[in-house]
């Protein structure tokens, strides 16, 4: 199986093209925007494709009656990295957004408890977690994702000040101690459990009917620190709506093994329900030369 090697594509002058169209022209110039990107990478990412027409075929096996395509898949993933930053840059007026379970979210804020919540590269997490400004408890969001440092630089002069905080994950580990000290104060931690970077330690379970690779860390921390355990998800269902879904937390102390079984059997409902918003674009499946 490929790896992923933990980096996006895109470029400074392609971020700093959007945020302008964003911030002078609006949300629906920069969708239009969106089209000829979508169409280069529909007819020439290679890598991209074949994965994605590895899920889609997965998905089918499940439910025939699903129409999928590679075209809405990333035409999906523009539109949630433009309202990303649109949200996060405060050109946020046309969003609305349904929460499905915020009730369990606010009692883990209410509470002094803290707590894990485990997600997935599935929908727009961040654009969603930025709206939800009722809640009172710090939320930090640990990335995986090794974007170029000069990327990094132009969104974060663009969008200024952000209601939560990031954790990115280093190579020296020093991540994990960012992630106790949050613990320690009874802050939020929320975590993607769908990708790893090479030489990480995985669980391999069936997804979609078929055996895939996980990373085991956001689990075993999550296991290991024992807080209460959630998994929440962004989900786009229009142009201007978004939908938050945050599973019912789990207080009892549970190992990394019980926690990832939940996780997935929620993953799997949510990538059926929605999908052309599940945006791995790498070959996720395991093959018999992959070993935990």
């Amino acid at each position: 199986m490929a790896e992923w090697q933990g980096k996006s594509k895109g470029t400074p002058l392609g971020y700093k093209i959007f945020i302008f169209v964003i911030k002078n022209l609006g949300i629906k110039a920069a969708y239009l925007l969106l089209y000829p990107v979508v169409a280069y990478y529909y007819f020439f990412s290679r890598a991209s494709n074949k994965a994605l027409n590895e899920y889609f075929s997965k998905l089918l096996a499940i439910n025939p009656n699903l129409k999928t395509s590679r075209y809405k898949s990333y035409y999906n993933l523009g539109q949630v990295i433009v309202d990303k930053t649109a949200v996060i840059s405060g050109v946020h007026g046309e969003f609305n957004i349904t929460h499905d379970g915020g009730q369990y979210l606010e009692a883990m804020s209410n509470d002094n408890s803290g707590g894990f919540l485990i997600s997935a590269h599935v929908g727009n997490w961040e654009a969603a977690g930025h709206l939800m400004k009722r809640f009172n408890r710090p939320i930090n969001i640990v990335l995986l994702d090794a974007e170029h440092e000069q990327i990094k630089k132009v969104i974060d002069n663009a969008v200024g000040e952000r209601n939560f905080k990031m954790i990115p994950m280093k190579a020296d580990m020093s991540h994990i101690f960012k992630i106790k000290e949050a613990a320690e104060k009874k802050e939020l931690i929320c975590i993607h459990g769908d990708r790893f970077l090479p030489g990480s330690k995985t669980l391999r379970a069936k997804f979609l009917g078929h055996d895939a690779l996980f990373p085991m860390g956001p689990f075993a921390m999550a296991a290991k620190l024992g807080l209460p355990v959630a998994f929440v998800y962004g989900m786009k269902d229009s142009p201007t709506h978004y939908h938050f879904y945050c599973s019912k937390p789990q207080f009892e102390v549970k190992d990394k093994n019980s926690i990832f079984k939940d996780y997935l059997d929620l993953l799997e409902t949510m990538v059926q329900r929605y999908p052309n918003q599940w945006f791995n674009y790498f070959p996720f499946w395991a093959n018999s030369s992959n070993t935990n």
